[in-house]
């Protein structure tokens, strides 16, 4: 056989599904080199969990025991519009994306109602994929890096400048560049 003509005609995606999933995996890899060495409970807050498939691949890491979600799941929402779907669909498939886990605590709520329930300097991981405007994710960053540990790593998702600026706004304006930026298009940077 020839590998060399096998490997070049093989691609690691084939949809813009897989492709999701592949960049997702590349951003769950680095936060595994970031953190397999610490010998103590690992803590994430991720801020829009929608339907929790991003949430249900933080949770098969192994790497959290405990992983916090904000999501007030409900109010205008492009999915929902885009696909035709209701916030009782997108529940019961969060619902559905969590049963296996006993470390997921869903904060039924809006990120800025809820930021007094986290201690400053706690969590090792925050993940950001809420509302995409420029003022909102400049607040997401701003209330919850305090709640970052030193060493800990902040990102989020859909850092591209020409579907959302507003968020490569917010996050060059808050933390600066981000360290990497992955295949999905999240991005992270260590503290």
């Amino acid at each position: 056989m020839n590998t060399q003509r096998f490997k070049s005609t093989i691609r690691p995606w084939n949809s813009k599904a897989n492709n999701n999933f592949m960049g997702f995996t590349h951003l769950l890899s680095i936060l595994v080199d970031n953190f397999h060495e610490l010998d103590y409970d690992l803590k994430m807050i991720e801020i829009g969990s929608y339907m929790g498939e991003s949430t249900f691949l933080f949770g098969c890491c192994g790497l959290f025991s405990e992983i916090h979600t904000i999501d007030p799941q409900e109010g205008k929402e492009e999915f929902n519009d885009k696909f035709g779907y209701d916030w009782n669909l997108v529940k019961k498939e969060f619902k559905i994306n969590i049963r296996l886990f006993d470390n997921i605590i869903h904060h039924q709520d809006y990120s800025y109602n809820v930021v007094d329930k986290f201690e400053d300097g706690e969590y090792d991981f925050i993940y950001i994929d809420a509302n995409h405007s420029y003022e909102s994710c400049k607040q997401d960053l701003e209330l919850y890096l305090p709640k970052l540990r030193d060493g800990g790593v902040i990102g989020g998702h859909d850092y591209e400048e020409s579907q959302w600026p507003g968020i490569v706004k917010a996050v060059k304006e808050i933390i600066g560049e981000p360290d990497t930026i992955c295949w999905d298009t999240s991005w992270i940077k260590k503290r």
